[in-house]
């Protein structure tokens, strides 16, 4: 969506005024992101500029222009440059700049306006809808983005510039700007398919150069193996691994191996290893590859999920009671090194659980804002002496200090689990996995927390019939929800689904259904979205007898 910014006329600043006192004052919210403009006569050297000495050097070409004067305002002197011999009020000629000055892809848009005298304020309209309002001439006046086809919107929009000078005087002048931008969902390049023997990916993260590290496995002689990748971003192609990372016990969407990457460009890879027990690795998807350290765990535990707080690594998962049941399980480790530093427990309590056969489960994690926030998945006793698995929440300081926990109430089903956990841009965050009522099939869940950790509004997405669940989530620049996971469609097996929702309400923007070429689960549990909104996917489709890798880019 448009976004604004407080103007500044010694910072580039993006378009002024406050949505709310945009609405008050008979605005609209911007619908169009594009670059229009209007030309005059070539300004000359004695002319000054509210953007630039020689706008159409720097911004683009203008190709258009209009300008009017109004009578009245105050006199000044010929000195000043804003009267004529007799006395009258110059004009002020007006030129709009844009760049860029058409649009294909998401983006910025700069607005810059050059004035044939000096001014104190320009308004900047789409069409008759304000983008800044009273904003300080500077270079740009304005700065607007373009983050999908849908907003501010492709055709032809029209950029209008009003200029007031001191004296009243004001004039206008306006571009068309045209944005042709890809369908939300389309591919960015082709996707990528890993050939070859038994392998798939479960996990994703982007890089600081837009590509992809994505985690999986593949069949070695010894058997499955934890292994990462770097795939280029631009072209969708291999551009390093994969790196193998040892032996796994576990390897399948939802249950890792999950990676993550830290400021500094390295990537942490948590797996379920042979034993079993949690492993995470540090490595360097560079040229050439290197393995900077290994850490394991005690017997019998198993890493789902990982994410990366400055120093720290977080692996979300749990320890073995029994086949079928664990205590989740939170471990910090040291980033520089692997060294253990926390490890916090949870389960139900001694009163409610004496044989501790009530199984709980880590399965996501994020930060969000100094929080460690982990979600997962735990059985509870109903009134009824039934056994329902419900969602759980828990959130700890950065250092593992243990701050809240939250249990779902079953409100709309009677059972649900959480998979996957992402931070809104708003404050607060919002969780993603599974909804069913007991002994029947699974709908995708999705659930809303505040910032201060209470649950808000929950959305399930009607599947009759087609068994769904959602693994990760993640939202993008214009606020959209973003779900990646699998569904299983009439006659066919589990598809991989990918789909954009407006939030707890409304349509879906998108919906992205892989099918793999074999007949077999295909899934989606590895997602990463890029600053401008575009969708990394990592995952697994059945080609012929056996599952492959593949990766998509996707339009916002």
């Amino acid at each position: 969506m448009v976004r604004r910014s407080l103007l500044s006329a010694v910072i580039l600043a993006a378009c002024a005024g406050d949505f709310d006192q945009l609405l008050q004052q008979g605005g609209a919210y911007p619908i169009s992101d594009g670059t229009s403009g209007s030309t005059a006569d070539d300004p000359s050297p004695a002319s000054t500029t509210a953007s630039t000495a020689d706008a159409s050097a720097t911004i683009g070409e203008a190709t258009s222009v209009s300008a009017s004067a109004t009578d009245g305002g105050t006199e000044s002197d010929g000195a000043t440059g804003t009267t004529t011999d007799d006395g009258k009020a110059l004009p002020v000629n007006v030129e709009v700049f844009l760049t860029p000055t058409s649009v294909d892809k998401v983006g910025e848009v700069q607005v810059a306006v050059w004035t044939s005298r000096p001014v104190a304020a320009i308004d900047v309209f789409d069409g008759d809808v304000p983008l800044a309002l009273g904003a300080t001439p500077g270079d740009p006046v304005c700065v607007f983005e373009v983050t999908s086809d849908n907003v501010p919107g492709d055709g032809t929009h029209t950029i209008r510039a009003v200029a007031h000078a001191a004296d009243g005087v004001s004039g206008q002048a306006e571009k068309d700007l045209t944005i042709d931008v890809a369908p939300g969902g389309t591919d960015v390049w082709p996707p990528y398919v890993q050939a070859g023997p038994i392998n798939g990916f479960t996990s994703a993260t982007l890089l600081d150069d837009a590509a992809i590290a994505a985690a999986g496995f593949y069949e070695t002689q010894q058997g499955l193996e934890a292994i990462a990748v770097k795939i280029d971003g631009a072209t969708g192609k291999l551009e390093a691994g994969p790196v193998a990372l040892g032996k796994v016990a576990l390897a399948s969407a939802g249950s890792g191996p999950a990676i993550a990457a830290s400021d500094d460009g390295a990537v942490f890879v948590a797996s379920t290893q042979l034993g079993p027990t949690w492993a995470v690795s540090k490595v360097w998807l560079d040229d050439p590859l290197s393995f900077e350290w290994k850490a394991t765990g005690d017997p019998k535990t198993k890493a789902l999920a990982v994410t990366v707080a400055g120093p720290f690594v977080i692996v979300v998962g749990g320890i073995e009671i029994s086949p079928g049941t664990h205590d989740l399980r939170v471990w910090w480790l040291a980033a520089e090194d692997g060294a253990l530093l926390h490890e916090a427990p949870f389960a139900a309590s001694l009163a409610d659980d004496p044989p501790n056969d009530l199984d709980e489960i880590g399965r996501g994690v994020a930060i969000v804002d100094d929080e460690v926030i982990v979600v997962g998945e735990r059985l509870i006793k109903g009134g009824d002496t039934k056994i329902y698995r419900r969602a759980v929440v828990l959130r700890y300081s950065l250092a593992g200090e243990p701050l809240d926990e939250w249990t779902s109430p079953g409100e709309l089903l009677t059972e649900d689990g959480a998979m996957g956990v992402t931070p809104l841009r708003g404050g607060g965050f919002v969780t993603v996995g599974w909804g069913r009522n007991k002994g029947t099939i699974r709908q995708v869940l999705t659930r809303w927390f505040s910032a201060a950790g209470e649950a808000g509004p929950v959305r399930v997405e009607p599947t009759p019939g087609s068994d769904a669940i959602g693994y990760a989530i993640g939202e993008d620049r214009e606020g959209k929800i973003i779900i990646a996971g699998s569904r299983k469609q009439p006659a066919t097996d589990m598809d991989a689904w990918i789909f954009a929702i407006p939030g707890p309400l409304g349509a879906h923007v998108w919906d992205v259904v892989r099918d793999g070429p074999g007949h077999g689960p295909d899934d989606a549990p590895g997602l990463a979205i890029g600053p401008w909104g575009h969708v990394s996917i990592a995952g697994s489709e059945f080609a012929e007898l056996q599952p492959r890798a593949f990766a998509l880019r996707l339009y916002p």
